[in-house]
């Protein structure tokens, strides 16, 4: 590992930790790993032990790697409510913020996955942002099984 996956992995408990897989998926839609940057932390929002409570609004991951990528990640089947996936990706930041210790550089990418988009939710995406630690960055999206690598800007 690095000081970075170190560092956030140590805030953790390891119960909501995601290892050795090549995807993360929530019901039939998900993003591919692949090529994905290493070291790498990720965290399922959804298990017992996540910086985000049962009954908290949150994403579904939080993607960490080295040297500074830090990715909230909402994942939808179908095509998705745009205001609420932001509420969702903004909660998984203000998580990930708890997370990343002060002083490091960071990459900051909100990634909302889905099978379809129309033009006017297209549309919408592109006037939504996610801040993160003073920064406001527009949603990435990503269709249901492409990898990673493409909304993060490593590939």
């Amino acid at each position: 590992m690095n000081g970075f996956a170190d560092a956030v992995r140590s805030r953790l408990t390891p119960s909501c930790l995601v290892d050795g897989v090549d995807s993360i998926d929530k019901g039939k839609c998900g993003a591919s790993l692949a090529e994905a940057p290493h070291p790498r932390v990720i965290v399922d929002l959804d298990e017992t032990g996540s910086p985000r409570g049962p009954t908290n609004v949150k994403c579904d991951f939080l993607f960490f790697a080295g040297p500074g990528w830090v990715a909230p990640i909402e994942i939808k089947d179908g095509e998705p409510n745009v205001a609420q996936a932001t509420k969702q990706l903004q909660a998984g930041a203000k998580a990930a913020e708890s997370l990343v210790p002060h002083g490091l550089a960071t990459e900051f990418r909100p990634v909302l996955v889905s099978k379809s988009l129309r033009r006017h939710k297209r549309n919408e995406l592109r006037d939504v942002v996610v801040e993160f630690r003073g920064s406001r960055e527009r949603i990435r999206r990503l269709a249901c099984g492409d990898p990673l690598t493409e909304v993060l800007g490593t590939s």
